[in-house]
């Protein structure tokens, strides 16, 4: 098992909104937390296509914050923070665990809000760190998005260590910076598209070693985890 021991402070957050069963399961992001003047501030992207498309699927506004033409600075961390469990409960060593955080890791709210998701049953929403702006080295720890809509792979065939590839697909119909997740040669999956602009940016530049971390969900909903690790050695060495 992987355990990640520090996890720098993000500069932002991004808030992303999944219908319900039934309707389109694309994910959309609608809002942006970011840290600024010393203070926490949450504001929608109303103004994106995106923040529209959400809206024509059926999203209203995160409850916390009702108006989407406000920024907002006031309660914004708690108001989050209730999405995971608090860190004085008994438990918590277990609960970093299972994000591959080690017992002493060093790593402040804001950046365990999005290296968790802070995903809640039911509700749709999520925090993704898009990694902006990362020293390197870095280690990730992710969830394979669209994993179980890949009709030729299923859980049967990976397991937990074997070796994970990033692909940069940039004739991708949906997203030009779609980066696809591959195992043994067969596409898992893809890495979310609010994160794929920094693999992308990492990809042919730097060493990205990954691997098959976790696989756990349900038969109907498997959830694959990989964990991996940006260094700075292939750079380097086109350097020397």
């Amino acid at each position: 098992m992987n355990l990640i021991k520090h996890v720098p402070n993000p500069d932002r957050l991004l808030l992303v909104w999944q219908a319900p069963e039934g309707r389109s399961r694309a994910r959309f992001v609608v809002g942006e937390l970011r840290q600024q003047e010393g203070q926490l501030v949450f504001r929608y992207l109303s103004d994106t296509a995106e923040f529209k498309k959400a809206c024509e699927e059926g999203f209203v506004c995160y409850p916390a914050f009702r108006k989407t033409n406000l920024e907002y600075t006031q309660n914004v961390l708690d108001s989050f923070l209730r999405r995971l469990p608090p860190r004085k409960r008994g438990d918590f060593g277990k609960y970093l665990e299972q994000w591959r955080l080690a017992p002493n890791v060093e790593i402040s709210d804001f950046a365990l809000l999005g290296h968790t998701g802070a995903k809640l049953p039911n509700d749709g929403f999520s925090l993704i760190n898009p990694f902006d702006h990362i020293e390197l080295p870095h280690e990730f720890y992710i969830e394979v998005a669209g994993f179980r809509y890949q009709p030729n792979i299923s859980v049967d065939d990976i397991s937990v260590g074997m070796s994970v590839e990033f692909i940069a697909e940039p004739a991708n119909e949906f997203n030009r910076d779609a980066v696809r997740i591959e195992v043994a040669g067969k596409k898992i999956g893809y890495v979310s598209d609010a994160q794929c602009k920094a693999f992308n940016s990492w990809l042919g530049r730097y060493s990205v070693s990954a691997s098959v971390e976790r696989i756990n969900g349900t038969n109907e909903r498997p959830l694959v985890y990989v964990y991996g690790r940006v260094d700075l050695e292939q750079h380097c060495k086109a350097v020397a």
